[in-house]
């Protein structure tokens, strides 16, 4: 019978192999692991991770962060700044699950102002990460004095 496309296959048992592998790998490496959820963006992959050992998440959008935290991730970056209603999205977020260590990566000063007032204002925290530019030129501020500027805005904002 002919499957109507597109369509998820998943090979269980290989998606189980992979995610013990890079689990085992990771620990016997002594490197964290974080995985991007941004290729599956699926809570029963994300649980499979956490039954392996993996704590640590990195997602691409606040939609991707619900998604960790319904599965029960309890540590998940946001690898971009999150600006306008996403800063909303990312405070409330932190406040629905508060035992979430949240980080987010950020190169501009008025969203972390913003982002800053936002959380400051509803009470949770977020951890803020310099993004850096390292050549590639799609995110992230080239070091410097702009670099250092953001790093200090970064450090003593609330």
């Amino acid at each position: 019978m002919p499957v109507p496309t597109p369509h998820l296959r998943v090979d269980l048992d290989r998606l189980r192999h992979n995610v013990r592998r890079a689990a085992d790998h990771a620990a016997s490496s002594r490197v964290s692991l974080r995985p991007h959820v941004k290729t599956h963006k699926m809570a029963e992959v994300v649980q499979l991770q956490l039954k392996a050992g993996i704590t640590k998440f990195k997602c691409a959008t606040i939609a991707e962060a619900e998604m960790l935290g319904q599965a029960g991730a309890k540590d998940v970056l946001l690898a971009n700044q999150p600006v306008g209603p996403n800063i909303d999205r990312a405070v409330a977020f932190c406040v629905a699950y508060p035992d979430v260590v949240f980080s987010a990566t950020a190169d501009h000063a008025d969203p972390i102002r913003e982002l800053g007032a936002a959380m400051s204002a509803a009470g949770p925290d977020i951890g803020l990460l310099l993004d850096i530019d390292t050549g590639q030129h799609r995110t992230g501020v080239c070091v410097g004095d702009k670099a250092e500027g953001l790093y200090r805005l970064i450090a003593e904002t609330d």
